[in-house]
């Protein structure tokens, strides 16, 4: 993670990891905050991020964003993501037990992430 020019960490981007690492991130919510059998943080906490945050019209929950108002019509409603720079997403979805990572850049145009992720759901959904 960079800091700001203070020091301090920004948080809100700004992270540099590779595409493996960002898919144990994910894993680490979609197993409720515990990884190898150890718990990272609050069992609680998966449930604050993926619930909608007030006045956030069910798009936003605590530091994600949120599938429960249709976004994304075809993928799961319990789904919810982390945005990042250009096109870069790390997308949790529950009632899949799936986590998707997303890393290249769109300068332009983003991609189509219901049909992405719709095509992935519909590949993995015999496994």
């Amino acid at each position: 993670m960079e800091t700001d020019a203070s020091g301090h960490f920004v948080g809100s981007s700004y992270s540099h990891a590779t595409a493996r690492e960002w898919a144990r991130f994910g894993q680490l919510y979609l197993n409720h905050g515990v990884w190898n059998g150890r718990r990272i943080f609050p069992e609680d906490w998966p449930a604050f991020v993926s619930e909608p945050a007030p006045n956030s019209n069910g798009q936003y929950g605590g530091h994600f964003w949120l599938n429960r108002g249709g976004l994304l019509p075809d993928v799961p409603s319990d789904a919810y993501f982390a945005d990042g720079f250009m096109g870069q997403r790390v997308f949790i979805l529950p009632s899949q037990d799936m986590v998707v990572v997303r890393l290249g850049l769109s300068l332009q145009d983003q991609p189509d992430f219901n049909e992405l992720l719709k095509d992935i759901i519909a590949a993995t959904a015999d496994y």
